[in-house]
């Protein structure tokens, strides 16, 4: 041990008994502060449909502890790209169109067969979890549509997932698409949106 650790050591003791010598109490508050919660970005595709979506989430999300930020709209290839990069940590998507971009063959079209085979598909890092049954309106031959959060896996804590499969029991596909056409005429913004959706909940 050197000199100057050797010191130190000394001084650390040394406070120590003349605190207990002095019945002093010591102030453990810091000892129990929990680490700070992980910063999350959320982000969202080119449709007013899952910009909306993606300030809902953002919401959500700001509502457990964390701090949250909503990334500009990308293409579905960028964002998946900066899931693996770790620079999104979820983004809203759509049952059908997800599974098509991993597994073009797919020919499915039931709800539950699609989010099956989707989470067959998800490359290694990435999950989604329950979709809603807010969905795209499609005609019958097209691939449900419904919407889900494709997210990094390892990021977001186990309430924060709940809290965003309770968004996927109280959203409806009237809610998305009235939300959405308000944003693409300009009424609303996708984060007034949102907001006004929260609200009313």
């Amino acid at each position: 041990m050197t000199a100057r650790w050797r010191k130190a050591a000394t001084t650390a003791m040394s406070a120590a008994v003349v605190c207990a010598l002095a019945g002093c109490t010591v102030d453990n508050s810091r000892l129990d502060q929990t680490q700070a919660p992980a910063a999350i970005t959320v982000g969202s595709g080119e449709s007013a449909e899952s910009q909306v979506v993606a300030e809902i989430y953002a919401g959500i999300l700001r509502g457990t502890g964390s701090p949250v930020e909503v990334g500009s709209p990308e293409t579905r290839a960028e964002y998946v790209e900066g899931l693996g990069a770790a620079d999104i940590t979820l983004v809203p998507d759509f049952t059908g169109q997800l599974l098509h971009y991993f597994q073009p063959d797919s020919a499915l079209t039931d709800p539950d067969e699609v989010f099956e085979e989707l989470n067959r598909s998800l490359p290694e890092g990435l999950s989604v979890s329950d979709y809603s049954e807010a969905e795209l309106a499609a005609d019958d031959a097209a691939p449900a549509e419904n919407v889900v959060p494709l997210m990094r896996n390892g990021v977001l804590t186990e309430d924060q997932v709940k809290a965003l499969n309770v968004v996927a029991g109280e959203l409806t596909s009237d809610d998305l698409a009235s939300m959405a056409e308000r944003v693409r005429v300009g009424e609303l913004t996708p984060e007034q949106a949102a907001d006004e959706w929260r609200a009313a909940r």
